[in-house]
């Protein structure tokens, strides 16, 4: 059995660049990776001058809140760390990000796109880490089991991903490989489950993968000021860590992939999305 631990960084309603990052474990390996993030929370428990409960990506690289009063060169080390402890670890990563600039002319060439998923773009990029789920594990020989899919709580639209997750649209078709009798998304047990970010190192740890993948395509695409002169170079050499991590062999993103979800997909992510997923960071 695995886990995938699901964030996101970034408002579709407020900003340009949208994205979320799944965090994928099996089950067998999970004691050791929480032993170990209970660890490294410890060492920067240590260095926050307040109670702290969770690590917020946003807070701590531009010092808001308390963070202001801990040195900028802990807070930049503390995405070092957490970068080299993943590729350590061996954790997959799911990386699926979108353009809200994208997005009008994106409805004008692909009109089939099912209103709950293209009226939300949460819920959008939700069915995204599912999917992309499904083609990475169905394609695995050694296959240890489905996945159960547990996502930063959202009261408000995770319902509604629950109940695509639950009763997948035709339009789905073609996004991956897929028998003619099997159905979608088999490789997910049953639906998404809400989780507190608080509750769960992994999401945590998502969190700010997805805020520093988040600054990559925001500054990759000059979207947002620096926060300051050496940002650029600190944030690629964070994404260069995680990057051989990336799952990108779903063919979504490859144009021979003609299927409305795919195309739909590929028109919204943003500039340098396609090679991320190939590994290479510019």
């Amino acid at each position: 059995m695995k886990v995938c631990y699901v964030d996101e960084s970034g408002s579709p309603a407020q900003d340009q660049i949208f994205v979320m990052v799944g965090i994928i474990a099996d089950a067998t390996r999970l004691h050791r990776t929480s032993r170990e993030f209970a660890t490294f929370f410890e060492k920067v428990r240590n260095v926050f001058p307040e109670d702290l409960k969770e690590l917020k990506g946003s807070r701590i690289l531009y010092g808001k809140g308390a963070w202001r009063q801990v040195d900028a060169a802990k807070r930049k080390q503390i995405f070092a760390d957490l970068s080299a402890w993943l590729d350590e670890r061996k954790h997959s990563i799911l990386v699926y990000a979108l353009d809200t600039k994208k997005i009008a002319e994106a409805s004008k060439q692909h009109t089939t796109v099912p209103s709950a998923i293209a009226t939300n773009l949460w819920v959008a990029t939700g069915m995204n880490i599912a999917l992309q789920i499904q083609a990475k594990h169905q394609i695995e020989e050694k296959n240890k089991g489905n996945t159960f899919l547990f996502i930063d709580d959202n009261a408000q639209k995770l319902p509604a991903l629950c109940e695509l997750l639950w009763t997948p649209p035709a339009w789905l078709d073609g996004y991956y490989p897929k028998k003619p009798k099997e159905e979608h998304l088999n490789q997910i047990i049953d639906t998404a489950f809400a989780v507190q970010s608080h509750h769960c190192s992994l999401v945590q740890v998502a969190d700010l993968l997805a805020f520093v993948v988040r600054r990559y395509f925001e500054l990759l695409n000059k979207v947002n000021k620096l926060e300051w002169d050496e940002e650029p170079e600190f944030v690629k050499q964070c994404i260069e860590t995680i990057a051989p991590r990336i799952f990108g062999n779903s063919g979504a993103m490859k144009s021979t992939n003609v299927s409305p979800s795919a195309a739909w997909y590929r028109a919204i992510a943003p500039n340098g999305y396609d090679k991320l997923l190939k590994g290479k960071v510019e």
